[in-house]
């Protein structure tokens, strides 16, 4: 013990816990206030004058790409699965070098929102039917960020949030799905002790989000960025002081199976249900790579800088800033599963019976004896389980940080807001851009003024928000809303990797390939009982446990993405291209550099003065648009690929040292 914290103040804080919070609140609010006075049109509150450099481009894609439910999920998905819960967040790491070479062209597009790009590509319906598409991505990228940080604040809190919302006792409406009767209803319960940490953080991100838009965004994520590392790696050497030191990892892999394996072995994952293997890793990142590029918020993080480069750096550097965040999650997560499973566990040693119940929990999950119990003891042990990973995080720094040095559990929460509210505020401002550009602006109430529309987003942002707060009462744990993270942009994503690269793929293309993709998506994800009793798919494709049926993950998304690219394709041959002249205009754009301080009257269009048009890979072929790579395209792309290998490297290396 270096220096003991005095009595907790309040929730389970100190003094120093609550001075280092008032400190960043008021520097956070600063800045959202002293954006107000940058803001004077759409371009300012949507793309922030694209004005930032290198740096900021850097940290706005690390911060608006990192949100603390990400750290959480793969502590817990480590806790659940050993070292291959990494791939949680792995999952996006063969994708990161596509960043470098897709980051300029959505730049050149210099357009203010995405679905600037569907109206450019295809045509006005086809950009609304996205923009209404995009927003539902936010809500949902919102939703699991702040479910996330809800439960990490409540056990960083001891808990004690958990006790104010039963002396509360305040009833809120709540989304349910009813598996059984397949239904979807709303209904009331009780306000959970997580989510008064949840509204607390919503009302801060609202607030500066809704002032300064994507330029108070991206100030205050080269901030929340800096904090987000210090929060990825604060907790790190003090649980491995804890356990005894970096070795003790070894000696004691035997508390669960395969706890050091990179990936998870058949036998392992059949007792998870969450088969983490070579080809779940594949289909997770071709699912990812699909709708990366398709969320709301990248056209900001590649089009805010002053030129196509520093949209590049930024999106590809800050992406690999944060895998390297992840390998330190990963290993947190494994000296967790040493401290609160080993002999000296502090769930064992405590007088508390509750602790000392859940420690049981804990080893019978572990053990194989698990798979012989009752089918009620095992969802049980299944549910404290799951729960018990969902707030390890902050139940680690709760039971170490404040037994180290004063004010360091306060450092830790704010480190933990920075993360989730620069993702929620870049998915605010952005999704609101896409109903006020897109839908409100051009559908609804044309020809009003700059002020007014303005409004209209800061509004329509709120009401978003509010959307999320929804959705986030339907998530059962941190690894369930991950997958529909994951999920849910990769339908229409499809239509843009193909709308860059392809003359061919038209507006019936993008209409038919997401709405099969989705149809299937439901039908996979809601109805797999009535897929498995037509016997038309191989039983490997579905778990059955008694009368319930579930089709394994990595065989939904194989399905749902299967048949939107192949639907996509198969229309695209069948039905009339587009005319020549829209399509000839979207490549120019496409192809041509972006130069420095250039001008644009309006979205999607070039300078007065543009620069030379650019090459085409496949200068003969009539359909194929790739651009022709240039020395810069190639190399920062063999060296993002080398990065990729060291960060493996690095991973597996530290495991068998360990």
């Amino acid at each position: 013990m270096i220096l003991s914290a005095e009595k907790p103040l309040w929730l389970g804080l100190h003094t120093a816990d609550w001075i280092v919070l008032a400190v960043y609140f008021i520097i956070i609010l600063a800045i959202g206030l002293w954006s107000i006075t940058k803001v004077k049109d759409m371009t300012d509150f949507f793309m922030g004058g694209r004005r930032f450099g290198k740096v900021f481009m850097m940290f706005f894609a690390f911060g608006s790409g990192t949100s603390s439910e990400q750290a959480i999920s793969v502590v817990a998905g480590t806790w659940r699965a050993g070292l291959a819960g990494i791939w949680w967040q792995f999952l996006w790491l063969w994708a990161t070098p596509f960043y470098w070479l897709v980051a300029p062209i959505m730049r050149r597009m210099r357009a203010l929102t995405t679905a600037d790009f569907f109206e450019t590509r295809f045509n006005g319906p086809t950009a609304v039917m996205y923009s209404f598409y995009g927003i539902a991505i936010s809500i949902t990228f919102i939703a699991g960020g702040l479910f996330g940080t809800g439960k990490m604040v409540d056990a960083l809190t001891g808990n004690e949030l958990d006790r104010i919302s039963i002396e509360a006792n305040i009833m809120v409406p709540a989304a349910q799905w009813n598996a059984a009767e397949k239904t979807f209803s709303i209904t009331e319960r009780r306000l959970q002790g997580y989510e008064f940490a949840i509204l607390a953080v919503t009302v801060m991100f609202v607030i500066y989000g809704m002032a300064g838009g994507l330029g108070a965004a991206i100030i205050t994520d080269f901030i929340q960025g800096i904090l987000t590392i210090v929060f990825s790696f604060l907790l790190l050497p003090f649980v491995f002081y804890q356990i005894g030191g970096f070795g003790e990892l070894h000696k004691q892999s035997d508390l669960k199976k395969g706890m050091l394996d990179l990936f998870a072995s058949d036998e392992l994952a059949a007792t998870m249900g969450e088969p983490i293997t070579v080809f779940y890793v594949f289909m997770l990142s071709v699912t990812a790579l699909a709708g990366i590029v398709i969320q709301p918020h990248i056209m900001g993080v590649c089009g805010a800088g002053k030129t196509e480069y520093e949209g590049r750096f930024g999106f590809t550097v800050g992406n690999f800033l944060k895998r390297f965040c992840t390998v330190a999650w990963t290993f947190t997560g494994l000296a967790c599963i040493v401290w609160y499973m080993g002999d000296n566990s502090p769930l064992k040693t405590s007088p508390d019976p509750a602790h000392q119940a859940i420690y049981q929990s804990l080893k019978m999950k572990a053990s194989p004896e698990f798979q012989t119990l009752p089918a009620e003891e095992k969802a049980k042990i299944d549910t404290t389980d799951r729960n018990f990973a969902d707030q390890l995080f902050g139940l680690a720094a709760h039971d170490i940080l404040p037994t180290i040095a004063p004010g360091l559990i306060g450092l830790l929460l704010a480190s933990l807001l920075a993360a989730v509210m620069s993702t929620s505020d870049a998915q605010m401002i952005i999704s609101s851009g896409l109903f006020t550009e897109n839908i409100y602006r051009k559908c609804l109430v044309k020809d009003r003024s700059q002020r007014h529309y303005l409004w209209v987003g800061r509004l329509s942002g709120l009401v978003i928000v509010i959307l999320a707060l929804v959705l986030q009462t339907t998530f059962t744990d941190i690894i369930a809303a991950l997958k529909v993270i994951v999920k849910t942009p990769a339908c229409i994503g499809i239509s843009l990797w193909f709308g860059i690269s392809w003359r061919r793929w038209n507006v019936v293309s993008v209409w038919t390939s997401t709405v099969t993709g989705i149809l299937v998506w439901i039908a996979v994800a809601f109805y797999p009982d009535v897929i498995y009793k037509t016997g038309l798919l191989p039983e490997l494709m579905f778990k059955v446990d008694g009368t319930a049926v579930k089709m394994l993950d990595v065989w939904q998304m194989f399905s749902f993405m299967g048949v939107a690219v192949l639907s996509g394709i198969i229309v695209s041959f069948l039905t009339p291209r587009q005319s020549k002249e829209k399509l000839d205009h979207f490549y120019t754009l496409m192809h041509t550099p972006v130069t420095l301080n250039e001008v644009i009257e309006s979205p999607c269009t070039l300078p007065k003065d543009p620069a030379p048009v650019g090459k085409r890979l496949f200068p003969n072929s009539k359909d194929i648009e790739i651009p022709k790579p240039t020395f810069q395209d190639l190399s920062g792309f063999i060296l993002a690929w080398c990065a990729v290998g060291a960060i493996i490297y690095l991973t597996k290396y530290l495991s068998e040292v360990a």
